[in-house]
């Protein structure tokens, strides 16, 4: 198995987030806010498939996504 495959929610680092977007916008999430959602053990590949993070605008699932570092979280 690739190894990418295996990282979750709890191997970001603290100040990490992850931007998913939809067909309306593009939504960040912090490490503790994913956390919240759908827990520390939710496999970081598979979060467009969990519908607590599907778009209640458009109703379109995030199945790409993005992580983000630090100094552009506040320009998200």
């Amino acid at each position: 198995m690739d190894p990418a495959l295996t990282f979750t929610v709890s191997d970001l680092a603290d100040d990490d987030a992850v931007q998913l977007p939809c067909a309306c916008r593009v939504r960040t999430f912090t490490r503790d806010h994913l956390a919240a959602l759908v827990g520390r053990d939710a496999r970081l590949h598979l979060l467009g498939l969990r519908r607590e993070l599907w778009c209640r605008d458009c109703g379109e699932a995030p199945f790409v996504g993005r992580l983000v570092y630090p100094a552009t979280i506040s320009q998200a």
